[in-house]
């Protein structure tokens, strides 16, 4: 069972959009209920970190869009590393049409921070118009979540970080699972 943007952020089944085309697994779909569970009345965007990472606005308890990406899945393709170079990060952030030549310096140059850095800046300017004036939660329980959330910061976003599986469990409450 899927639902289709706008809907409520509580209910069962994955949430899907047509433009740009996306699916929120029914997993993403809860951890963002218990979010909005916990703040009926909350407005700003949802960040799940993964190997397909979402941005998820949220607005008083109802899945208004989402986008997508696969910047994870990319950085195990790439052997990245595990901690974002801030340096990598800005740089494609501000030059992400660059992203491909940014890649294969930090390849070359072995620098595997500087891999992860640069897609998560290429994801960061391509979610812009989600994070920019709003309030975000990051939501997960690993490493990655410091990176985009120190991203954030260093551009004067107000963030939040939270565990998923945490927002998951208040999620099940709330279905009455």
């Amino acid at each position: 069972m899927s639902d289709r943007v706008p809907c409520p952020a509580l209910g069962p089944g994955d949430v899907v959009q047509d433009q740009p085309l996306g699916k929120l697994d029914a997993a993403a779909r809860l951890a963002v209920a218990g979010h909005a569970a916990g703040h009926p009345h909350w407005d700003g965007v949802i960040l799940l970190p993964g190997v397909r990472s979402h941005w998820v606005h949220l607005s008083a308890g109802e899945i208004v869009s989402f986008q997508s990406f696969l910047t994870v899945r990319l950085a195990r393709a790439l052997d990245a590393g595990e901690r974002a170079d801030a340096e990598a990060l800005a740089d494609t952030m501000a030059r992400p049409e660059r992203l491909a030549q940014h890649l294969d310096s930090a390849e070359l140059g072995g620098n595997r921070d500087a891999l992860l850095g640069h897609l998560l800046g290429a994801e960061m300017a391509a979610a812009r118009p989600y994070w920019l004036g709003q309030q975000v939660v990051v939501m997960a329980d690993e490493t990655l979540a410091e990176g985009y959330a120190a991203a954030l910061e260093a551009k004067g976003v107000p963030v939040e970080r939270v565990g998923r599986a945490a927002m998951e469990d208040a999620g099940r409450k709330a279905l009455g699972a």
